[in-house]
């Protein structure tokens, strides 16, 4: 019963590392496709270039998210 009690506790404890790393990695993938974007805008905007801001809804999904973030990165990136 013991084994069968650490066993389930090591698992669940596993489940939650595994879990709090993932959601870790897209946060700081979030964060330096959010930098490159900044970084982006400051500099079209030394230079005078004129571009769309392109604005990314609230409620999306984390993949979603992701990909609307690429893609606005895309856009500035090829309005240098």
């Amino acid at each position: 019963m013991k084994k069968i009690i650490s066993s389930t506790l090591a698992v669940v404890a596993f489940g939650l590392a595994a879990n709090s790393v993932l959601a870790s990695d897209y946060a700081d993938e979030v964060k330096d496709i959010q930098r490159s974007v900044s970084a982006i805008k400051k500099q079209l905007d030394l230079q005078d270039v004129q571009y769309n801001e392109i604005k990314i809804e609230n409620g999306l999904n984390r993949s979603q998210k992701v990909k609307a973030l690429e893609l606005k990165y895309d856009y500035l990136r090829n309005q240098l």
